[in-house]
């Protein structure tokens, strides 16, 4: 028997489409209350209740903004 070759076409992917799925998996919010609560803050907790807004959503990254910003002296 010979074996055959199947040859599939494999288009790029597309940056936009690269973008859209970071974003879907990066999007998540969570509440001060939510974050004031986290393992992954556990040492941050007076500063994010002094910064964060009650019931507002924050992503890490914003989040990771606003902490940033408040360490080096600014204004959240």
């Amino acid at each position: 028997m010979a074996a055959t070759k199947v040859q599939e076409k494999v288009e790029p992917v597309k940056s936009e489409e690269v973008k859209e799925v970071l974003t879907t998996a990066t999007s998540q919010t969570f509440t001060k209350d939510q974050l004031v609560k986290s393992k992954k803050y556990v040492h941050r907790r007076d500063a994010l209740n002094a910064l964060l807004v009650d019931n507002k959503p924050y992503s890490f990254t914003e989040l990771d903004s606003i902490l940033k910003q408040f360490d080096e002296g600014g204004k959240a």
